[in-house]
């Protein structure tokens, strides 16, 4: 099949069109675009794959050559021997639609640069908004046709969002002082426009009009009043079905970054960071339960863990217990519909430390953090070498600078960068520390 995928662009510079006064520069612009994702004919016959691996380890599509058609959502089989060495095969669980087509991307954006003062301030200001869809998923099928899924389009979702970007010039003095501010700020997000029909919720969680970035997880039962509820051993103890803990992305980002130069020598350094969001520390949950979290050492938890090591369970969970022996009953939700039974005393039952970190720290909610952070990105420090030094040499310009990056960081805790994790994932992994740089640059131009 053939597929059109138009844009187009345009610009206009007001400000030579209109003069004035205190606007030194003006230009409006708008674009649209539509793009198409990658689609396997039904005509491929079906690709081979090693079952649990990517393919020959390079990825997870197959692409042929010279801009044909990729094999992303392609029939695969696999080789195995699944019974005393038997050669077998197992063929796709996933039925191929013939009528399947690209999922489409429409694109629009308006932004606007403006400035003032001769150029010292200046804004760039951009609205973007993209409908995505419908998008290729695999729809439940029943298990008496032989297959898991089909191959159906039936996502659509919408992404809007603002860019700002601001410059300033406060300071140029003649005697070659000169101070340069540059700030960025940006916000998005995206929500689910439509489902398949028939199909009231998309990844079991998100229904039309929620935004695609929900995180789902493991979460304490609770009173009315937000106090946790704890079992008869002391502990605390989950809901039975996950529950909404909050946005994978951020609020908005933002940078700036100050530039100071005098004659020749120019200082510079740059903060950014991103307010909002949620993520589940998993560095956090695996040093607590090995024991290996530096709280388990100290303060409260130090004691307790030493009682442990005694034999003496002294840990007490703060929270409520079910005083009148009734049972909690729950909703398909996992919202509890039968407070009015339920009586509720503060918990005296203390509990060995161990047993509290095994069931606290094993739930999302337990792990869960801020997604805010800040960083000192980088600090320059930079001297040129005045042309009448190098004389008649022949080189033409030379510089030296000393660059740090990475210098600061602040966040909610730190056992993890948050910077590594600019994706709209819901759990950190155990990453590689992020390492302080240090650089010597010499620029010699001949």
């Amino acid at each position: 099949n053939t597929y059109f995928y138009p844009s187009v662009s345009g610009s206009i510079v007001v400000s030579e069109l209109v003069k004035m006064p205190v606007v030194s520069f003006l230009k409006l612009r708008a674009s649209y675009a539509n793009v198409g994702s990658a689609l396997t004919s039904s005509t491929i016959g079906p690709t081979y794959y090693i079952m649990g691996d990517d393919f020959l380890g390079y990825g997870a599509d197959y692409y042929s050559a010279y801009e044909g058609p990729s094999f992303a959502n392609s029939a695969s089989y696999n080789i195995l021997f699944p019974y005393n060495n038997q050669p077998a095969a197992a063929y796709t669980n996933t039925i191929p639609n013939p009528n399947l087509e690209p999922s489409f991307s429409s694109a629009w954006e308006v932004g606007a640069d403006i400035r003032f003062l001769k150029n010292k301030l200046g804004f760039d200001v951009t609205y973007f908004n993209s409908l995505d869809g419908p998008g290729i998923f695999r729809l439940p099928v029943s298990n008496a046709a032989g297959y898991d899924n089909a191959l159906v389009n039936g996502i659509k979702t919408e992404r809007t969002g603002w860019e700002i970007a601001a410059t300033a010039i406060p300071v140029a003095s003649p005697n070659g002082f000169k101070w340069d501010v540059m700030a960025n700020w940006s916000t998005y997000k995206e929500v689910l426009n439509e489902i398949y029909p028939g199909v009231e919720k998309y990844n079991t969680y998100l229904k039309v009009g929620d935004r695609m970035d929900k995180i789902y997880g493991s979460a304490f039962v609770r009173t009315q009043d937000g106090e946790l509820v704890v079992d008869g051993s002391g502990r605390t103890f989950n809901n039975p079905v996950r529950q909404f803990l909050g946005y994978a992305n951020p609020d908005w980002s933002w940078s700036i970054r100050n530039n100071f130069s005098y004659k020749g020598f120019t200082f510079g350094f740059q903060f950014d960071g991103r307010v909002g969001g949620k993520i589940v520390n998993h560095v956090q949950r695996q040093t607590f339960r090995g024991g290996r979290h530096i709280e388990t050492v100290e303060g409260a938890m130090g004691e307790a863990r030493y009682q442990d090591y005694k034999g003496v369970k002294s840990w007490l969970v703060d929270g409520k217990v079910i005083s009148n022996g009734a049972k909690i009953n729950y909703d398909a939700d996992g919202n509890i519909i039968n407070f009015n039974e339920l009586q509720f005393a503060d918990n005296t039952t203390k509990t060995y430390l161990q047993d509290y970190i095994s069931r606290y720290y094993n739930s999302d909610e337990g792990n869960l953090m801020s997604r805010s952070y800040a960083k000192l990105r980088e600090i320059t420090i930079s001297y040129q070498l005045p042309s009448k030094l190098l004389g008649n040499s022949f080189i033409r310009s030379a510089s030296i600078s000393l660059i740090g990056r990475n210098l600061l960081y602040f966040a909610e805790k730190k056992d993890i960068d948050l910077d590594q994790y600019a994706d709209t994932r819901s759990t950190s992994n155990m990453q590689t520390p992020t390492m302080r740089r240090y650089g010597l640059n010499l620029n010699i131009t001949f």
